[in-house]
């Protein structure tokens, strides 16, 4: 049977046509303001990289306080601009409580066997601090750090420090003693890493 051109079955093809572009032109509306919706709602339950790396921080300077062992409470505090970068002073008279400050910005730089360097560093601090008070000196903090980090992450830690403060640095033996006194791995000084 021929069919002209205004038969039934032509118009409700092109009427199902009509309503189906329709419902496609709703559903990517829908779809559209669904996912800015997602997009732009709030994440505040996901910790962002500063506070994953400052948890990470805090939680080996309370293992190295352990093996050191410092009894003085450490710390960690996260600052937009410190002029050493990292840094411990006392926060009381006591030598009960330090504060650890950290730039942010070099922190996110770091590995995390570079950060367990500079906070072994900073823990050689607190240990001359809380037990001969004054002998402080950068090579005597780095010997204490090298009881729990190696030497080679001091190196890479020193290297980047003077890269991101734009100086040229001193030669590591005079930070970190002559190679063969650090020889000995920091795992057989004090066992495996905590």
């Amino acid at each position: 049977m021929e069919k002209y051109r205004g038969s039934p079955q032509k118009k409700w093809r092109q009427h199902q046509r009509l309503f189906l572009w329709r419902d496609v032109r709703w559903s990517a509306r829908v779809l559209l303001f669904a996912c800015m919706f997602v997009l732009m709602t709030p994440v505040s339950n996901v910790p962002n990289v500063v506070e994953v790396r400052a948890r990470r921080a805090q939680e080996v300077v309370d293992n190295f306080r352990a093996a050191l062992p410092i009894s003085s409470d450490v710390q960690v505090a996260l600052v937009m601009h410190e002029p050493l970068v990292f840094t411990v002073v006392p926060a009381d008279t006591g030598k009960d409580h330090f504060r650890l400050s950290m730039e942010v910005g070099f922190l996110l730089k770091l590995d995390d066997d570079e950060l367990r360097a500079a906070l072994a560093h900073e823990l050689g601090h607190v240990w001359i601090f809380t037990h001969h008070p004054y002998l402080q000196t950068e090579r005597l903090a780095n010997s204490i750090g090298q009881r729990l980090e190696n030497r080679d992450s001091f190196e890479r830690l020193y290297r980047k420090l003077w890269a991101y403060e734009g100086t040229t640095g001193v030669p590591m033996d005079e930070l970190l003693g002559p190679r063969e006194e650090s020889s000995i791995s920091a795992t057989s000084l004090s066992g495996p890493r905590p």
